[in-house]
Order: C-alpha cells, then sequence, then structure tokens
C-alpha cells in the first residue's frame, strides 16, 4: 500500500515507486484507468527520477 505522501528523498532513492508498480483510479468519467511503471531512469545529480509508464483505460 503506498503511503498518502511520498517525500522527496524517499523518491530520489526510487523505493516507493519501482518498476510494476501499478496504481489504479476511476476519472472524472466514470471509467477504470491504471497507469503501470514501467521504467525509472535515476539521474548522476540528486534530482527527481525520470518515470516511464503505460496507461490503460477501460471505457464504459
Amino acid at each position: 500500500m503506498l503511503p498518502s505522501e511520498i517525500r522527496e528523498k524517499e523518491l530520489q532513492r526510487g523505493q516507493t515507486l519501482p518498476v510494476g508498480t501499478r496504481l489504479c483510479t476511476v476519472t472524472s468519467d466514470g471509467n477504470l484507468a491504471m497507469l503501470k511503471i514501467t521504467k525509472v531512469e535515476r539521474r548522476a545529480t540528486n534530482d527527481l527520477p525520470d518515470y516511464f509508464t503505460e496507461l490503460t483505460l477501460w471505457q464504459q
């Protein structure tokens, strides 16, 4: 289960949202959406990583 808040340092470590994480929600139109993290690229600096995702949407 994900915490309600994710701090910057946790994202920099790449532990909170690893590859394979799936996030599901219901859109404002009532459709189901699933976002899957497919790749995480960390930079040499302390910046936040780049997240690559795949979105699946099931429409009513």
